[in-house]
């Protein structure tokens, strides 16, 4: 659902929004969901304002249910040290508003709760899990030593035990008599969304490359990384180390550690989508 912009990025809306809207009204919380949203708005403009000053465009901000996403076209093709700065500049700038809300001598229940919202957003956010801002700078992080694919894995990981432990949370908490469904909704929403970030990997190998592409035309030069792999590993195992800030060049060793053979990405890439091909038959 459009919203309009703000400060020239398009603001969406999802559609089972308004749901969250009519039952927050009902429920006498329409105050506090009004400063969440303020909140969440400019968390979310901030990640897209840190976007635009290292050269990367936003499509759009989209609030949902349980947060908000700031979709960018390129988010995949994104150096390591753009894509930790992006994701912390959502928690910096909410920890930055609420710490204005605290002394600036406003006051207010509208004031508190978006104290409480802005807080609660740097807070959460900065959790080591994907698909959180956290996790996403801390995978980044590690790209260079673990590529892109294997931290991933890892962080997803983190973010689907995270959701779980959300989830047991309630279940502790309904057996000492209080239920409370947000814990449940979240922590399901946390396993998927950690869930849909492993579908983007074949997605990421393959734009990485294409971003690669386009930085050395306008570039000129590209730094390499060579990796050493065990002959016959298989391409997924070496896929898995594909970072997106160089380009990386495979010597196949034998058991002696002797040079037995070389590849590229592209030959990399291939072996990946024919194991994929073979698998589906």
């Amino acid at each position: 659902i459009p919203l309009g912009t703000l400060m020239g990025v398009p603001l969406r809306m999802h559609g089972a929004f308004p749901v969250l809207i009519a039952a927050a009204v009902f429920l006498g919380h329409g105050r506090t969901l009004v400063a969440s949203l303020v909140a969440l708005s400019l968390h979310e403009l901030s990640h897209a304002l840190a976007a635009r000053a290292v050269g990367q465009r936003f499509e759009a901000i989209e609030l949902m249910p349980f947060g908000g996403v700031a979709q960018m076209d390129t988010a995949l093709s994104l150096r390591p040290a753009q894509e930790a700065l992006i994701a912390l500049s959502g928690p910096a700038a909410s920890l930055l508003l609420s710490m204005l809300a605290a002394v600036s001598g406003l006051s207010g229940p509208l004031v508190r709760d978006f104290l409480r919202a802005s807080l609660s957003l740097a807070l959460c956010n900065l959790l080591p899990a994907l698909p959180l801002d956290g996790g996403r700078a801390l995978r980044a992080a590690c790209t260079h030593r673990l590529g892109r694919a294997r931290a991933t894995r890892v962080f997803v990981c983190v973010g689907v035990g995270l959701g779980i432990l959300v989830a047991l949370l309630g279940v502790f908490a309904a057996s000492r008599g209080v239920f409370n469904p947000l814990l449940f909704l979240t922590g399901a929403y946390l396993v998927y969304a950690a869930l849909k970030e492993k579908e983007t990997l074949a997605a990421a190998c393959l734009e990485a490359l294409h971003g690669r592409a386009a930085r050395l035309k306008r570039e000129g030069a590209l730094p390499v990384r060579l990796v050493a792999m065990e002959q016959g590993a298989p391409p997924e195992r070496m896929a898995a180390r594909l970072t997106s800030g160089s380009y990386c060049l495979f010597l196949l060793v034998d058991e002696n550690l002797r040079r037995v053979g070389a590849m590229d990405e592209g030959e990399v890439l291939v072996r990946c989508l024919a194991a994929r091909a073979d698998l589906g038959r």
